[in-house]
């Protein structure tokens, strides 16, 4: 009864959190490019996402985005992202619960990597699903090693082979969210029995390994593409050590809760970030105090999982200062050490009616979270811009050749009350180019061929109102001010 009851909940509470967002009229910055690159720039998503070390993602943008039209049908795209996020929570769970976690736990932790802010994000995002691919790939290569890594021989070297093979693929798709297998490999780690035929320091290093050479692979496979002129690598600059710890690092250790660029919410913030740390350090302490030598490795192994996975997120990530979207190893690995902290640190061992009522209501409280973030901070304020957008395209004429100037929005105009890290509660028409590519999509959708006979268009954008008589249609996104969503 008990595992029906974790499989319903694990499978219905992210399509009711994230329904609305997925199903919601929108689209975020990259969307309306890559709609338009879609279908008028054959290659250009393959390219571009090659050039950082992404073929495979770019091949599955180029895909999705050249089978719709319209902004109204990325709605399937997102709905796809909540469909791999529910199997990712699904997967997730039983893969612990199998290894022996308890299963109210191993749920806990399953629901909570799907409702985590970098989900949130994903889901809002209809460019990002095959990030929410990759992360379902990083599970299965652990789960297809771990199935045959006690057993030793020929099958320990076929499940190595094919558990590298799945994260290379996994890497050529989006290089971070391949580290979410050492999520799983510190969540079984730390309620292995000590009676596998393995030992700790053996199993963790075939699974560290397999991670690491199927990233080795994969940057192998883009160096070889790079020096044959196959593709261009694009040098981006890299964001310090020090911003990554001051921001993204904090924004993982406050798991659910995020902190608005005003600091309104920064109590809530800093108060969960520290309760996180907390609960780890002195389940540490109780930890390496047990008389159990084996237990205190554990631990010690599972603390120094966090730090290798801050540093190799530094490593992987080059557009790490984008915070919730490359954090999902991350917060994934703090998520369970903070339930492991709680059951550790319980005195009550056994689970009460109480206690389920405090994780259920500790739930509801989480959904609501993701729920207001991914609607009320992504979905409506993206949809005010693109209504404002499509209502001027679709009263203005085009029979002629006419002169469009764009007024970007600036942060200031934004419909929501703060702004957050990431794309929380920001705008997506500040920037021109965006802006110009929301105004191609719109016209595109209201003349799918072809602009009326003699028609034509010059498009511009700027943040100030142009001199008189230099336009003939002016589109002020500053308008999105005036709107409540």
């Amino acid at each position: 009864m008990r595992t029906r009851i974790c499989l319903y909940i694990l499978l219905l509470a992210p399509l009711a959190v994230y329904w609305q967002t997925a199903f919601y009229d929108y689209g975020m910055t990259t969307d309306y490019a890559n709609l338009r690159a879609g279908h008028d720039e054959p290659g250009h998503l393959v390219k571009e996402s090659a050039s950082r070390g992404r073929p495979l993602y770019g091949a599955m943008l180029e895909t999705s985005f050249s089978a719709i039209s319209a902004v109204d049908q990325l709605r399937w795209m997102r709905l796809v992202t909540v469909g791999l996020l529910t199997v990712l929570g699904v997967v997730v769970w039983r893969q612990l619960y199998n290894s022996g976690w308890n299963e109210i736990d191993a749920a806990g932790i399953g629901l909570g990597v799907v409702l985590l802010p970098s989900a949130q994000v994903l889901v809002g995002w209809a460019s990002a699903w095959p990030q929410a691919l990759t992360l379902l790939l990083a599970a299965a290569g652990f789960s297809a090693i771990e199935t045959e890594i006690e057993r030793g021989g020929m099958k320990r070297v076929i499940a190595l082979l094919g558990g590298c093979m799945i994260y290379a693929a996994a890497s050529l798709i989006y290089q971070a969210n391949v580290l979410f297998a050492l999520v799983i490999v510190t969540a079984v780690l730390l309620v292995r029995t000590g009676r596998e035929p393995l030992s700790d320091v053996w199993w963790c290093s075939f699974h560290v390994a397999a991670v690491a050479a199927g990233l080795l692979v994969g940057h192998l496979v883009m160096s070889l593409l790079f020096s044959n002129g196959v593709f261009q690598p694009v040098v981006e600059p890299v964001g310090s050590v020090l911003s990554f710890l001051r921001y993204p690092l904090p924004n993982s250790f406050a798991l659910f809760a995020l902190n608005d660029d005003e600091y309104t919410g920064v109590v809530l913030y800093w108060l969960t970030a520290l309760a996180v740390a907390a609960a780890i350090f002195f389940a540490y302490r109780k930890i390496v105090a047990n008389a159990d030598a084996v237990i205190r490795r554990r631990g010690i192994y599972a603390v120094s999982a966090l730090g290798i996975i801050t540093v190799i997120v530094c490593l992987v990530a080059t557009d790490r200062i984008a915070t919730y979207r490359v954090l999902f190893s991350l917060a994934g690995i703090l998520l369970v050490l903070m339930t492991y902290s709680l059951r550790t640190l319980s005195v009550q061992k056994k689970m009460t009616w109480k206690h389920y009522a405090g994780l259920g209501l500790l739930s509801a409280f989480i959904a609501f979270l993701a729920y207001r973030n991914s609607f009320h901070l992504l979905a409506q304020p993206q949809s005010v811009e693109w209504e404002e957008m499509r209502g001027a395209v679709l009263r203005a004429s085009f029979a002629k050749p006419v002169r469009v100037h764009i007024i970007t929005a600036a942060l200031s105009d934004r419909t929501t009350e703060r702004t957050y890290g990431d794309e929380f509660g920001t705008v997506s028409s500040d920037d021109p180019e965006v802006a110009k590519s929301m105004f191609r999509v719109a016209l595109g959708e209201r003349f799918p061929d072809k602009l009326p006979k003699g028609g034509s268009y010059v498009l511009a954008a700027s943040e100030t109102v142009p001199a008189q008589g230099s336009y003939d249609l002016l589109i002020d996104m500053r308008k999105i001010k005036s709107v409540t969503p």
